[in-house]
């Protein structure tokens, strides 16, 4: 079975290729610099229509999260985390991720630190990776 890969679209093309060189990037705004995610032709602060992709850097905290007890995909087994992260860059910029440790990893926890990690998919065609979230380990 083939690995399960993206559906990419006019909108998302350039976040998926983004990705799968290991760079998270948000739209941004040209005109408000309001981030945007995900990708779409307009501005929701401010209505316009020009806009670039900015790298962002990586870093969120943890929102909420899930543990999957069932596997959908013979490749990933279950139980399996999936994070929500709010970026740094911005309040409502929340990115869905699966979590790099274990499902019962007793440093998950709302407003923990995390940064982003890129798996990269294998099989045919354009190169593509999932965006995956570590805890950032403290320093203390």
């Amino acid at each position: 079975m083939s690995p399960v890969r993206p559906v990419v679209d006019r909108d998302s093309a350039e976040w998926w290729a983004l990705l799968a060189t290991g760079v998270l990037a948000f739209q941004r705004c040209s005109r408000c610099l309001l981030w945007r995610w995900p990708a779409r032709a307009l501005c929701n602060g401010c209505g316009s229509l020009a806009w670039r992709w900015e790298p962002a850097s990586g870093t969120g905290e943890i929102v909420s999260w899930i543990v999957t007890r069932h596997a959908f995909l013979p490749d990933v087994p279950a139980p399996y985390a999936v994070l929500s992260v709010r970026a740094a860059e911005q309040p409502d910029l929340l990115l869905p991720g699966a979590y790099a440790g274990p499902p019962d990893d007793p440093r998950l926890a709302i407003g923990a630190p995390v940064t982003a990690e890129f798996v990269p998919l294998t099989g045919e065609g354009a190169p593509a990776a999932l965006l995956r979230w570590s805890i950032i380990q403290s320093s203390a």
